[in-house]
C-alpha cells in the first residue's frame, strides 16, 4: 500500500475528493487501489483510487478521499509497524474503518431532511 502526500483543501476536504500527481509516484495505482493519504497537518486519511486524467498537460489520479486513520491503523496498514501478533479485534477495526469511508461516500448524496436544514 503507498503512502501519499496530499495537500487538502476545505474544498477537498468537504467533497471527499483529492488528486495526486502521476509524477510524483514511483510506480503506477490502478483504479480501486487504496492508499493512504497524509495531508499537511500530519493527519492520515483511507483512500481509494478512483481514475487518472489529465490537467493542464500533466497526468494526476483522482482519489476518493475516506476517514481519517488513526496513525497507528495508517501505519499498520502501510506494514511500518514492528509487526505484533494481530487479533481479531485489529481485522475488525481496518474493515469497520473501510466501511465508515464507504458508507460516508454512499450518504454524500443523500439529500438532508427539510427540518434539518439550517
Amino acid at each position: 500500500m503507498e503512502l501519499l502526500d496530499v495537500s487538502l483543501t476545505e474544498l477537498q476536504r468537504r467533497n471527499r475528493a483529492a488528486f495526486v500527481a502521476c509524477a510524483e509516484l514511483d510506480g503506477e495505482l490502478s483504479p480501486g487501489e487504496r492508499v493512504v493519504l497524509r495531508d499537511d497537518e500530519g493527519e492520515y486519511f483511507s483512500a481509494s483510487v478512483v481514475d487518472t486524467d489529465e490537467f493542464a498537460g500533466e497526468d494526476r489520479y483522482l482519489l476518493k478521499v475516506g476517514v481519517r486513520l488513526p496513525e497507528e491503523h495508517a501505519m499498520r496498514r502501510l506494514g511500518r509497524v514492528l509487526p505484533s501478533p494481530r487479533s481479531a479485534v485489529d481485522d475488525d477495526m481496518d474493515e469497520l474503518l473501510d466501511l465508515l469511508a464507504d458508507a460516508r461516500a454512499m450518504l454524500a448524496g443523500a439529500s438532508v431532511p427539510p427540518q434539518r436544514r439550517g
